[in-house]
């Protein structure tokens, strides 16, 4: 499949996250739809006019966040997996309700009682999920906070935030997850917690998560020269921002952190970055006494990047179907 991707060589950016933002762009503009194929590395070195290298280092990084896909054999492909609604899942679900509501019309019933049994359809599914119970365990509490606002797209579904920590130092550990009708943790922290809850494996699933589409495109415009810190509660928080910034190449030596707890010493750290990266929620002028530090940081130029993790959307829709079962027996 033929892309529109442009590189403008004498921009400070490198030209793989270049790559990474203009295709990422085209994923979340919905051009690029799960299962295009893109170019071989090759074909888009060749239509770029830019090493191999390149391209590849740009394709394994959007790999890497779930963005694209690779088969052996085959080529690479935008992924099924990311937070993506593929075109015409809206268009079979009205066909579906469509079908549906002919059907009824057929069996003599009016559309005001079409309504009323597709209302107490609802009404009993939902109360269903009222007691209804899902754990939610992660290292820290920022990707906790991202994780059930995310979770919330399942309704009535009620998620309780449980840091990794608590999980691991408590001898009663099993117990205390036994309410739960499901656990759910990232990939990095399953064989860890299982270890410890190995009773309730049966409750435990694991979830595939990458940073979010915007937050990709905003990381892929940055400059290797400008000045990066991050504002966060916790270190394991500051530890994914350091991870990923380092995987793009943006930085190699240390990135200071203000923690919130030193919030009082915003003016004094906004002087020393160019781009700071903050949790989901966060605000920079919180407090009255920073206003004008935050204003004389944006306008110099000061950029603030939203560092927001999501659940792929494939894990997700896994939870679902778990869900689901455990409803419908």
């Amino acid at each position: 499949m033929d892309i529109k991707i442009n590189i403008e060589k004498k921009s400070p950016v490198p030209s793989y996250r270049q790559i990474i933002k203009q295709i990422t762009s085209l994923i979340h503009d919905g051009i690029l739809k799960p299962g295009d194929k893109l170019p071989t590395e090759r074909e888009l070195a060749n239509q770029l006019k830019i090493a191999r290298g390149t391209v590849k280092k740009a394709y394994e990084l959007m790999v890497k966040d779930g963005l694209l896909e690779t088969t052996q054999g085959r080529g690479t492909f935008v992924s099924s997996r990311q937070d993506i609604i593929p075109e015409g899942r809206k268009e079979r679900a009205m066909k579906l309700i469509d079908n549906l509501v002919e059907e009824l019309r057929r069996l003599n019933f009016s559309y005001q009682e079409i309504r009323t049994f597709i209302e107490l359809a609802l009404i009993q599914r939902e109360e269903k999920l009222e007691n209804f119970n899902v754990a939610i365990i992660d290292c820290n509490p920022e990707s906790l906070t991202i994780f059930e606002r995310q979770l919330t797209i399942l309704k009535h579904v009620r998620g309780a935030k449980i840091l990794l920590d608590e999980i691991v130092s408590d001898p009663q550990a099993e117990k205390r997850l036994e309410p739960f009708d499901l656990i759910l943790t990232t990939s990095t922290h399953y064989s860890e917690l299982l270890g410890k809850i190995s009773g309730l494996k049966d409750r435990l699933i694991q979830v595939a998560v990458s940073p979010s589409q915007e937050t990709i495109i905003e990381m892929a415009s940055l400059s290797p020269v400008q000045r990066l810190g991050v504002i966060c509660e916790s270190p394991n928080f500051l530890a994914r921002v350091v991870a990923r910034v380092k995987n793009m190449g943006l930085a190699t030596g240390q990135i200071p952190c203000l923690f919130l707890k030193d919030e009082d010493k915003l003016p004094s750290f906004l002087e020393k970055v160019d781009v700071v990266f903050i949790p989901p929620g966060y605000q920079l002028q919180r407090k009255k006494e920073n206003l004008a530090a935050v204003q004389n940081f944006t306008q110099r130029g000061g950029k603030v990047i939203v560092f927001d993790y999501q659940i792929e959307r494939g894990s997700l829709l896994y939870v679902e179907e778990r869900i689901s079962q455990l409803l419908n027996p």
